[in-house]
């Protein structure tokens, strides 16, 4: 009975290990050279760096604000990121509900705004307001998202489930993590 379960346990221990691993879909190939200088430093400690922030159509020469989620292993690890790296004091439960959000929203394989088609009438058009930026990196691959002024373009012109996704995620990380 034991060599059964011993023999079971090598079997499946591959697709549950593999179940944790989430591939990035539509994006490309790590190149440390593209990516800023603290995601790097964060990208060599973690399997999974995810960076999010709000890029202002004024932000231009302003200090870059982001709020940045790393995953290893099984623990969870959340940042600021002014100019300076800061580590963030929140709860491992905030962190991991931020995670599960992100991957139930399908941020791993969504595609970026820019590749999906947009059937909204130009009256609806706004052309100075704000992007949801969110850069995914695992061991291998990144990719950035961004959607500009979803909330605006979900009400006016819906249809696209990707903008839901991304407004959803937004509000959890604003939620559990941004909140002061």
């Amino acid at each position: 009975m034991r060599t059964v379960f011993i023999i079971a346990f090598f079997f499946f221990s591959p697709a549950l290990f593999a179940q944790n691993e989430i591939p990035i879909e539509n994006g490309e190939e790590y190149n440390a050279i593209k990516v800023k200088p603290f995601l790097d430093t964060l990208h060599k400690q973690n399997d999974y760096v995810i960076a999010f922030r709000v890029v202002l159509p004024s932000s231009r020469g302003s200090k870059p604000n982001y709020f940045i989620l790393t995953h290893r292993g099984q623990s969870f690890q959340g940042f600021k990121y002014t100019g300076e790296l800061e580590k963030l004091i929140l709860p491992d439960q905030s962190l991991e509900l931020i995670w599960k959000n992100l991957v139930q929203n399908e941020l791993f394989s969504m595609k970026d705004e820019k590749e999906l088609s947009n059937f909204c009438p130009k009256k609806y058009h706004v052309y100075n307001s704000y992007s949801y930026e969110f850069t995914l990196i695992s061991k291998s691959r990144i990719k950035t998202l961004s959607y500009y002024y979803p909330e605006h373009y979900d009400e006016a012109c819906f249809g696209m489930p990707e903008r839901k996704k991304i407004i959803n995620s937004v509000s959890v990380i604003d939620l559990l993590a941004l909140k002061d």
